[in-house]
């Protein structure tokens, strides 16, 4: 199956201003940019199956196999918000980086101020190597 990558970004409403129509300019963050364009990267070595990053304007999502694409963020989304609890509950502060390992695959959760990167790669994949990569 092709690979599949869409990219989602949130739009502000108009505004008036003294009866004139003023549309707000939405700001690239330059950060999730440079850290997209890090992934982009990152995406065609052997055993990245795919990544989603994510912050509150946009998200981007590339990967191998699109039709795990809501299976995959569930358990992101688990993943974080367990992570989170045990952090508080251990007083651990605050999360950057969450690595769950199976049999076969690997997820490399990464927190980068506001940026939530989720990095889908086979169990053979030197995680730390690609956490190097991708932070700034």
């Amino acid at each position: 199956m092709a690979n599949k990558k869409q990219s989602i970004q949130k739009t502000e409403p108009p505004v008036i201003v003294e009866n004139e129509l003023s549309i707000p300019v939405i700001e690239e963050d330059s950060l999730f940019k440079s850290l997209n364009n890090n992934l982009q990267n990152l995406k065609n070595l052997k055993g990245i199956m795919g990544y989603i990053i994510r912050n509150a304007d946009s998200a981007t999502i590339d990967l191998k196999e699109p039709e795990k694409l809501v299976e995959y963020a569930i358990f992101t989304s688990q993943v974080m918000d367990s992570s989170k609890e045990l952090a508080e509950l251990f007083d651990l502060g605050d999360l950057a980086t969450i690595l769950i390992e199976g049999e076969e695959l690997k997820v490399l959760i990464m927190i980068i101020k506001e940026n939530k990167i989720n990095i889908f790669m086979k169990k053979s994949v030197d995680h730390i190597n690609i956490g190097t990569k991708v932070s700034p």
